[in-house]
């Protein structure tokens, strides 16, 4: 988990398609912050919560997504 340019890209375009105030759009824009404080921690014990938040933020919008099918 170093390199997150194909998932930003992703959750940039799924939190633009379904509004930023919505339960999706927040998802996305949490992942995002979360992706980008990942890659620039230099903490090893920060970067061990940070994938497990990234994990269940992750987790939790698979969710959501999936209730739309």
């Amino acid at each position: 988990m170093t390199d997150f340019t194909e998932t930003r890209s992703m959750l940039k375009k799924l939190a633009m398609a379904h509004g930023a105030e919505t339960a999706i759009g927040r998802a996305c824009h949490n992942l995002l912050e979360m992706t980008e404080n990942y890659e620039k921690s230099t903490d090893a014990e920060q970067k061990i919560q940070l994938g497990h938040n990234i994990q269940r933020e992750t987790d939790r919008l698979n969710e959501l997504v999936s209730q739309l099918h």
